[in-house]
């Protein structure tokens, strides 16, 4: 459900796999600020998934060697849809599955038979577009890219260590592109500040037996429009940007919020286990311990 991918302060784009089968399918998280909105192509292949944010149109796309899944046609659609949004300012990523390319001299080997890697190779030729990865994503080949119609669009590109049980490596790199970012204002419950001791005594006053008197559908009713209620009256209210972040009150200064970043700093330290001064602290007290019961 979209409910258990929702990212706080992201938008998402998703395009599930459509055949039924396990596996495949795309998703691209976007930060809310830079106002992402949804791209349609005309092209029917299965697995891929674009946005626009300014004048950048963002794509990501995943190639199935999988023909009884993904169809004989699969290749061909992929082709088309490189070349319907070559004329674009456009970056687009994914896992393609051609690692009988050399990225380093743009050649590839037509074997095996059908592979498609000089199809594919001449198409990203023909649109102009620009591979970025030239490292191994997978065992010894490149199978996951970075594609761009500008050349300086991408840099600082790194293949990372692979993420969870996934037998690809992760790609982390910079996109050099202008945007507009929007912070809306919206207001929220602050629930750290509510009147929890006035909701007891609301909720005390109450004969429950006859406000539950009704069936189980008006009760429920009911009992959720009593909480509603008593949330308006005892909850306040707090203003935060679109990022999630609470709004500054006026009178914070620099120094006053650098000191507020500090404290949330150290007090992160002081909660992770982890934290070099955490174990070094543990180990102190431990061979105090062991002193102690040694003597």
């Amino acid at each position: 459900m979209d409910s258990e991918l929702d990212l706080e302060g992201y938008q998402k784009f998703r395009c599930d796999r459509q055949t039924g089968n396990r596996g495949g399918g795309v998703l691209i998280y976007v930060k809310d600020i830079l106002n992402p909105t949804e791209y349609q192509t005309k092209s029917l292949y299965g697995e891929h998934v674009w946005c626009q944010v300014g004048t950048l149109l963002i794509g990501v796309c995943y190639r199935s060697t999988n023909t009884a899944v993904v169809g004989q046609d699969n290749d061909s659609r992929l082709l088309e849809i490189l070349h319907e949004v070559s004329d674009k300012h456009v970056l687009i990523m994914g896992d393609f599955n051609y690692p009988n390319i050399d990225w380093a001299t743009y050649t590839a080997t037509s074997s095996p038979l059908g592979s498609g890697n000089e199809e594919f190779l001449q198409t990203i030729q023909d649109c102009f577009y620009t591979q970025h990865v030239l490292s191994p994503t997978r065992n010894d080949a490149i199978l996951d890219l970075i594609l761009s119609s500008d050349p300086d669009l991408v840099s600082d590109v790194s293949v990372l260590h692979d993420f969870g049980n996934s037998d690809h490596n992760m790609v982390s790199f910079t996109v050099h592109s202008e945007s507009e970012t929007f912070h809306s204002i919206r207001q929220v419950r602050d629930y750290c500040k509510g009147d929890y001791d006035g909701i007891r005594e609301q909720l005390r006053d109450i004969d429950w037996d006859s406000f539950m008197s009704g069936d189980m559908e008006s009760s429920c009713t009911n009992f959720k429009l009593l909480l509603l209620k008593l949330e308006c009256k005892f909850i306040p209210i707090k203003r935060i940007d679109g990022n999630g972040r609470i709004k500054e009150p006026v009178w914070m200064t620099r120094k006053a919020l650098r000191c507020v970043r500090k404290k949330k700093s150290v007090f992160r330290k002081y909660r992770d286990k982890g934290h070099p001064a955490v174990k070094r602290a543990n180990l102190e007290a431990t061979n105090e311990l062991r002193k102690e019961i040694s003597g």
